[in-house]
């Protein structure tokens, strides 16, 4: 029951966001090589209660992402958060998947509310999945690794484990130089910041066009199913690592 509440908390303060007007913040990296914010949302609504932890025993996750993590389109029991619990109650029944997924999220707004979507949520690991809003916007790649290396250090600075996943460009690398640049965002940061990384989220169903709604972005609930067990294993090997 405390969990079910915390998961209504959660996504109610996450609608909340997504009709939000104000302006995203961007992250830039100074000369000394940290992230920096120039700016940030006031912060969530007064009737969103912060989150408390819950029993130590319970091995918290969030997944921080765009509409790929909300279930675009999906019922909240067949998005990918809730399959990545569903596989990973096998290796540890104590473990809860918190979906902090945002429909048209880009970087900036997962690093605007990271404070109440992650921190408050005192997670043991940090799955982070965004990007795709940003190349389909034309965010500068720049940009992208700024916002992003600002959360992972957020999250390093609150002692919390972290997979960094990320997505394939949909142009060719060799022929496009903002996508090249994309892609080499997530093996830098990985190796940067020695943290885990998941490649391709979407590279097992992205040519089957019966897997992927109308827009030939987003998956269904059949393509969900094929993407989360791969990912739902590599968040089993943190699982393992206690």
């Amino acid at each position: 029951m405390k969990s079910d509440l915390r998961k209504s908390l959660v996504a109610i303060g996450l609608i909340f966001l997504a009709s939000c007007s104000a302006s995203e913040p961007e992250a830039k990296v100074g000369t000394d090589g940290k992230a920096t914010v120039e700016s940030f949302h006031e912060g969530p609504p007064e009737f969103i209660e912060p989150q408390t932890a819950l029993a130590s025993d319970t091995y918290t996750i969030v997944m921080l992402g765009d509409s790929l993590t909300a279930g675009f389109g999906l019922p909240p029991s067949a998005a990918l958060p809730a399959e990545i619990e569903r596989a990973l109650r096998p290796v540890d029944n104590a473990v809860e998947v918190i979906n902090a997924g945002v429909s048209g999220d880009t970087s900036a707004g997962g690093l605007a509310r990271y404070d109440w979507s992650v921190a408050s949520a005192n997670p043991n690991l940090l799955v982070i999945a965004l990007g795709a809003n940003d190349y389909l916007s034309g965010i500068d790649p720049d940009r992208t690794r700024a916002n992003l290396t600002a959360i992972i250090e957020r999250a390093l600075a609150d002692d919390v484990d972290i997979l960094l996943v990320s997505l394939s460009a949909r142009s060719s690398t060799a022929s496009d130089p903002r996508a090249a640049a994309f892609t080499e965002i997530y093996p830098d940061l990985a190796q940067t910041y020695e943290i885990a990384l998941y490649s391709g989220l979407m590279d097992l169903i992205v040519d089957q066009p019966s897997l992927l709604m109308q827009d030939g972005l987003h998956p269904t609930a059949d393509g969900v199913r094929i993407i989360a067990p791969p990912l739902a294993e590599s968040v089993a090997e943190f699982l393992k690592k206690g």
